[in-house]
């Protein structure tokens, strides 16, 4: 990998995106580190394409705000890679490539795996990574899933949700996370393998193949889940705001006297609760906090004196705003936090020094959008780790750039396009 920072350390690298959605973050990773992504897509154009919202009514697949997301720095070629006539153009791809990323269900991504096992013997400093639900072996290989089932098969949705009664039933369903957190957590694996496999091929000069699972990616983010059932023999239990546990611990959400909800809890230390102590006193709330009486109360009833402290803790958030209790519990070390709209991160000052958002331009649109860029900077203060500087790509928007560079000529590509081998197709819509 080249020296410098982080942003430019995989310049000179290219990167071949073939597939589905999944691919998608692994490939916007890579590309936010420098690597030159191409993103290989049919003539109808890649299936996050499909997927809103989109900037107008139209639906057209140009202006879905997914795939601009997900695939910013990228170039696009039209290209219909199961057509035996592809084979040519993959060739010539390949030679020139350092990483190839095949994403999808198993049977598509097992049927295009030979040939590019036959273009690694060619080029034996290929590494090919796949990313497929439950991988490419094992019974469970051909299931049909999307984000949603595996969100639920891997586990995590077991132990996100509400508390439960006070017999310890649920009476509310399990909750799945944000939307595509599978496919999240499949492409942060597939990039941290391939940077892996990158080190390895400047050490060896040689290539690697990565088999990544969607499934087993999702199952080792449960958390304490796993070790605790392993070790323990126990379940844990799913809790409001909160990790889940194998015991109901305080709730952690109450909503200020401007009605927004605050993440408010106390961590055992005696630090916490002097702090606790002193809001109730700035407040003027009578307690008898840090008293003789409550510390005998701590001895005879611990749950009493945890249901008592908690009370406090409910009339201090109910009485002030959300930012003036944010500021008064900091100021005291305590790590309260009012749960914030995802869009109110927009405005924040914080954000905006450390550049957490990127700028880019859209001359379709005549104008600048932003989207989340980096959540790091080098030691400048200055310099993002991940760089994100140009729009998603149009449908085929550089394919003859791309395929002239491979090597082909005028004729081959006019020849192709002919065939509907290669193309860029405008004017379609998702309707």
């Amino acid at each position: 990998m080249n020296g410098g920072t982080l942003s430019s350390s995989l310049a000179g690298f290219t990167i071949l995106e073939i597939g589905e959605q999944p691919g998608d973050y692994a490939a916007l990773l890579l590309a936010g580190l420098g690597a030159e992504v191409i993103k290989i897509e049919p003539r109808d154009g890649a299936e996050s394409r499909r997927i809103g919202p989109f900037v107008s009514a139209s639906r057209d697949l140009e202006e879905s705000l997914f795939f601009w997301r997900y695939n910013l720095n990228k170039k696009s070629v039209v290209l219909d890679v199961d057509r035996r006539e592809a084979q040519q153009v993959l060739a010539a791809l390949s030679s020139k490539a350092d990483i190839v990323l095949l994403a999808g269900e198993y049977e598509t991504v097992a049927q295009r795996l030979p040939l590019w096992r036959e273009f690694a013997e060619k080029n034996p400093r290929l590494i090919v990574c796949t990313i497929t639900p439950f991988g490419l072996d094992g019974p469970h290989r051909t299931i049909k899933t999307t984000d949603l089932v595996q969100m639920a098969l891997g586990g995590i949705m077991a132990v996100c949700g509400y508390d439960p009664d006070q017999d310890l039933a649920y009476d509310t369903p399990p909750i799945a996370p944000a939307m595509w957190h599978s496919f999240h957590l499949g492409g942060e694996y597939a990039a941290v393998a391939i940077m892996a496999a990158i080190n390895f091929r400047e050490l060896s000069g040689e290539g690697q193949f990565i088999d990544v699972s969607v499934h087993e990616a999702v199952n080792t983010c449960t958390e304490i889940a796993i070790p605790t059932y392993i070790y323990n023999g126990q379940v844990v239990m799913r809790q409001t705001a909160r990790h889940a546990a194998t015991i109901i611990t305080h709730a952690r959400l109450t909503q200020s006297a401007d009605g927004v909800f605050m993440l408010a809890s106390l961590s055992p230390f005696e630090r916490e609760q002097r702090a606790l102590s002193q809001l109730a006193d700035q407040m003027g709330i009578a307690h008898v906090l840090g008293t003789p009486e409550f510390a005998q109360l701590e001895r005879d009833d611990a749950g009493a004196a945890a249901l008592y402290r908690n009370d406090i803790l409910v009339q201090i958030i109910e009485g002030l705003s959300a930012d003036d209790l944010f500021s008064r519990a900091q100021a005291l070390g305590l790590a309260w936090s009012p749960i914030r709209r995802p869009e109110e991160n927009l405005e924040d000052p914080h954000f905006a020094a450390r550049g957490s958002f990127a700028t880019i331009n859209h001359p379709e649109l005549g104008r600048t959008v932003r989207y989340p860029g980096t959540v790091a900077i080098a030691e400048d203060g200055h310099t993002p780790h991940f760089s994100y500087t140009r729009r998603a790509p149009r449908l085929g928007e550089h394919t003859d750039e791309v395929l002239k560079r491979a090597g082909l000529s005028d004729a081959d590509r006019a020849a192709l396009a002919r065939k509907k081998v290669i193309g860029s197709p405008a004017g379609i819509s998702a309707a």
